[in-house]
């Protein structure tokens, strides 16, 4: 299946590849050049530019009318961000799953002398009477006033 691409959208995306090389180019000192992938990159974008009129021919990776696909306009405006010397930072690697505070964790596993009434040792040899049962209230039914079944 052969795509029609406008020519104006191709043009467009082959001014904006040269734009951000000639950019990257001339970024003052402070700002990183474009890595050996970036350059590769945008020249491989370039020649398929050229030769097809589109860079991507999957219509599942952007819209079928576009000249570049939505991941390589993404990429494209990265670089030309990273050329203007607002390149974005890498992640941070994070801390993981550490606590942010100094305190000391709280313990993992419950203690097995808390349901005791006694505590442990010498004392506990001593019999002590299980605590009573508490008293058991039955459920019931009430009637509430101002049900379907009222008159008022």
């Amino acid at each position: 299946m052969v795509r029609k691409i406008d020519e104006k959208k191709t043009r467009r995306a082959l001014r904006r590849l040269e734009r951000a090389r000639k950019a990257a180019a001339d970024s003052p000192d402070d700002t990183p050049d474009l890595s050996e992938w970036e350059g590769e990159f945008l020249g491989s974008l370039e020649e398929r530019l050229e030769k097809f009129g589109s860079a991507f021919n999957d219509p599942d990776k952007g819209n079928t009318d576009d000249a570049l696909s939505a991941r390589q306009t993404l990429k494209l405006r990265e670089i030309e961000k990273k050329a203007k010397g607002k390149a974005r930072k890498p992640m941070s690697r994070g801390n993981g799953f550490k606590r942010k505070s100094g305190a000391s964790p709280p313990p993992r596993g419950r203690d097995i002398y808390d349901d005791l009434d006694t505590p442990p040792g010498p004392d506990a040899s001593e019999k002590t009477e299980p605590p009573a049962a508490p008293e058991v209230r039955r459920a019931g039914f009430r009637v509430i006033p101002g049900g379907s079944g009222d008159a008022n």
